[in-house]
């Protein structure tokens, strides 16, 4: 049973995603195709051979990029009405085309009809329509008219008993900075929470980096021949190789709502099973937008282990699908704090879709108020047995959705544990932390977006290792396992849970063998 489909896209508000879509591309490129690099972003790089460190790493920052919060966007609001009705099976495969001429797209024909109503009664226009089966509702996109009030509209329209929901349109974005804020990460006392921004590793830094970035050995006493692993600091400090030895994450379906990603990365290739796009797409299945943000996350959570280049992933066995709700903003040089925006729009087709997939993980780092549709669709996941996975929000933004969803894992990175503890979040690596980005590339970032990336990656490996383990155990092996400065601790969790075949990092021959 699908959710987000069938879907009807009409007027200004699709033309204005295709848009934001086509200026992505341009900013990625631009990000991505950095000085005496000619590599195009949507072609496959060429594997380095041998092994070099990161251009990136020592390439100069950008001015810092600067964004505002997440908002209600002024102009649109969501309603949604009771849909019992099933759609005509394949309705959804032209989402620009007049849903009215063609009988139950979008809905059964009443709850069609009520929707034109209400348009009427409210002055709306109807920008764009899908249905969500599970939760038996009918939801629209609706453009003001005129000098309407989005708070007057709602308060009037949520005293109609045919609604059966009612908000605005809000905005969302990725909690990791771009690299203007791994060197205030870097720095004594700094807190990645409370900035939201990260910054590239100085020159000594990277020199530092690209001398314990040297090719492992057999030699090296690592299980691992990915030359950049003496890097991955967090996967160290998580025992993530320990746990990997009985898991890889085989068969765990994980889903990454996120911007797009670059799956022609030679770390990420044939790691990601699907990708598809509700940005301009209308969940179209596409080869990728190369955008940096997904990018970031997709590497931690699934970059090719012993394939003799970067980094290793968390769970290089999941079969992970990428599904692009966020698109990086154009017309900043750098990516910075608040680049990388979605909308409920957009969450709300990738989550159902999400659903409808059957993930068994969702990741979700991102941020911004709360949202009741977002909400619903999140707590009908967790019933068929999904586990969220939420970055913490910066300070600046306030609690809303995700990390207000009862029962997600909310994230935050290591070294704001105070009020991770204070929240009862978890703490993962996310300062500082390299991954790949497009164009072949690797780079450093810091935000919670890593660390909601590390988690995910930790709980896919515990999903194959116990396919029993739901929400409330994992979260309470997890928190079990934290350390007081440095985060979780995959191995100690996967025993919490009875996982057997472990050594983990200090144990004698006899605690192994218990």
């Amino acid at each position: 049973m699908a959710l987000g489909f069938p879907l009807s896209r009409r007027g200004g508000f699709a033309r204005q995603l295709a848009a934001m879509a086509g200026l992505a591309v341009m900013a990625a490129t631009a990000w991505a195709a950095a000085p005496g690099d000619a590599a195009s972003p949507l072609a496959p790089p060429s594997p380095p051979s041998p092994p070099s460190p990161p251009a990136a790493m020592v390439a100069p920052a950008g001015p810092t990029a600067t964004a505002s919060s997440p908002r209600a966007d002024t102009r649109y609001v969501i309603l949604a009405v009771e849909d019992r009705g099933e759609p005509l099976s394949g309705a959804g495969g032209s989402p620009r085309g007049d849903y009215r001429r063609m009988a139950g797209y979008a809905g059964s024909a009443r709850a069609s009809a009520l929707s034109e109503a209400l348009a009427r009664e409210y002055r709306l226009h109807e920008e764009a329509a899908w249905t969500i089966a599970p939760l038996n509702l009918r939801c629209m996109l609706f453009a003001l008219s005129g000098d309407d009030d989005v708070d007057a509209l709602l308060a009037r329209v949520r005293g109609d008993a045919r609604v059966k929901l009612a908000q605005p349109l809000n905005e969302f974005e990725t909690l990791a900075g771009g690299p203007q804020g791994v060197e205030a990460a870097m720095r004594p006392g700094a807190s990645s929470a409370s900035s939201g921004a990260s910054t590239k590793p100085s020159a000594a830094s990277a020199s530092s980096a690209a001398a314990a970035a040297a090719p492992l050995s057999a030699t090296s006493g690592s299980p691992y021949n990915d030359p950049y692993f003496g890097l991955q600091k967090g996967f160290q400090q998580m025992s993530a190789a320990a746990l990997q030895q009985v898991s890889v994450g085989a068969r765990v379906k994980v889903a990454v709502i996120d911007t797009g990603v670059d799956a022609r990365h030679p770390d990420l290739s044939g790691q990601v099973a699907r990708q598809r796009d509700y940005v301009s797409g209308g969940g179209a299945l596409v080869e990728g937008v190369p955008e940096r943000h997904g990018t970031e996350v997709m590497g931690l959570i699934a970059a090719r282990a012993n394939n003799r280049q970067g980094i290793v992933g968390l769970a290089p066995g999941a079969v992970i699908t990428s599904y692009r709700a966020c698109w990086t903003e154009a017309r900043v040089e750098r990516p910075g704090p608040g680049t990388a925006r979605c909308n409920s729009f957009t969450l709300a087709q990738a989550l159902g879709a999400a659903i409808a997939d059957g993930a068994d993980v969702i990741n979700l780092s991102l941020g911004g108020p709360s949202d009741p549709l977002l909400t619903r669709l999140a707590r009908h996941a967790q019933a068929r047995g999904a586990v969220l996975v939420a970055a913490a929000p910066p300070e600046r933004l306030g609690k809303g959705f995700p990390s207000e969803v009862p029962g997600a894992l909310v994230v935050a990175s290591a070294g704001d544990a105070s009020e991770a503890e204070a929240d009862g979040w978890l703490v993962a690596p996310g300062r500082a932390v390299l991954t790949t980005v497009p164009n072949g590339g690797y780079d450093m970032d810091t935000g919670s977006s890593l660390a909601a990336a590390h988690v995910t990656g930790v709980v896919a490996l515990l999903r194959a290792a116990d396919p029993v383990a739901d929400a409330p155990r994992l979260r309470r092996a997890l928190l079990g396992s934290m350390s007081a400065t440095g985060g979780i601790n995959a191995c100690a969790a996967a025993r919490t849970l009875g996982v057997s075949g472990l050594r983990c990092d200090g144990d004698t021959a006899a605690t192994a063998a218990r």
